[in-house]
């Protein structure tokens, strides 16, 4: 079987360093994590474990950073070994999902944010240094080295998008999601895989946030004005109604105050067309020259009000159909 000679080398990355992590089925290294790492910290531990097993034969053990360190270790997040290396690492700049990939001498550091950092650190790792692939749940490329070295390495990633979700029944997986980097609402990640970005109300909400049955018979000016006429069926809100916006908005806070773990609210049109036609909309479509107009200026006035109590909760909505 050939061997696996990586070499990632970024800008400062050291020069000559070459770790062989397993040669023959055989070890020297560990791999370390802290003694109170995170559950997504100890997921990869194991995942970088098995991965290595199933290319090189070899079993390398796990153990925290309590015990003394030695001479070749794969650090795995933030840890009392790692900062005995003096490295200086950006944390705050990492945010909970970005990480590096190093080589310093005779260790190996995948670290990062310990929400889904570290362990996006080692499959990054495990895909882009070693070659792994997971296409689907059933089917994945682990290629098979007899002797696996890393050259000098020096990587950091911090994901550009936020919200990162693939919408098909497979890519819900919990393992084919979190060794892909995806961390949608749908997707059926636990704890130990790092969690997901968890939505209250996923799309068309506005009939959940402001009912036509609890509020149309008094309150017809709440819904679209079409032809001249207020309704309800196959329609949307009036966008430019004062009380529209008080209502959605205290009825948005509601949704997070039951659901406080919720880092999205979707506030966003029905599945169907019936903009409203009202003078005051009207005049904000005309001027923007689209339904979008109307739409924006609402779930922006929506979220000023919402961010005074949940300022790190986003309030997202759509560009869909008349709105496009």
């Amino acid at each position: 079987m050939a061997a696996a000679v990586v070499a990632c080398a970024a800008p400062g990355a050291r020069a000559a360093e070459r770790l062989t992590l397993a040669d023959r089925g055989r070890s020297e290294f560990r791999i370390v994590i802290a003694a109170d790492a995170s559950p997504a910290e100890k997921h990869a531990a194991g995942e970088l474990q098995h991965f290595l097993r199933e290319i090189s034969g070899a079993e390398l053990p796990i153990g925290d950073d309590r015990a003394e360190m030695t001479a070749h270790e794969i650090l795995v997040g933030d840890s009392a070994h790692l900062r005995a290396l003096n490295e200086k690492i950006d944390w705050e700049g990492l945010g909970s999902e970005g990480f590096v990939m190093r080589t310093s001498g005779g260790h190996l550091i995948l670290a990062g944010g310990r929400l889904r950092g570290s362990m996006y650190a080692v499959y990054t790792f495990l895909e882009e240094v070693l070659g792994c692939r997971w296409f689907t749940p059933k089917v994945a490329r682990i290629p098979r080295r007899e002797r696996v070295e890393v050259g000098p390495l020096n990587a950091r990633q911090v994901p550009a998008l936020e919200y990162r979700e693939p919408y098909y029944a497979e890519a819900f997986d919990a393992d084919w999601a979190a060794r892909n980097r995806m961390n949608g609402s749908a997707s059926r990640l636990d704890e130990a895989r790092g969690g997901k970005i968890v939505y209250h109300g996923f799309v068309h909400t506005f009939y959940s946030l402001l009912p036509p049955d609890q509020y149309f018979q008094e309150h017809p000016e709440y819904y679209s004005e079409i032809n001249g006429r207020r309704t309800a069926e196959y329609a949307q809100l009036c966008l430019t109604n004062p009380e529209v916006v008080r209502l959605v908005a205290e009825r948005v806070k509601a949704w997070l105050r039951e659901s406080p773990e919720a880092n999205i609210v979707s506030v966003s049109q029905n599945d169907s067309g019936g903009w409203c036609e009202c003078p005051n909309c009207k005049a904000v479509d005309d001027r923007e020259g689209s339904q979008a107009g109307t739409m924006i200026q609402f779930v922006n006035a929506v979220a000023e009000i919402v961010e005074h109590e949940f300022p790190r909760v986003a309030i997202d909505t759509l560009a869909y159909q008349y709105t496009r």
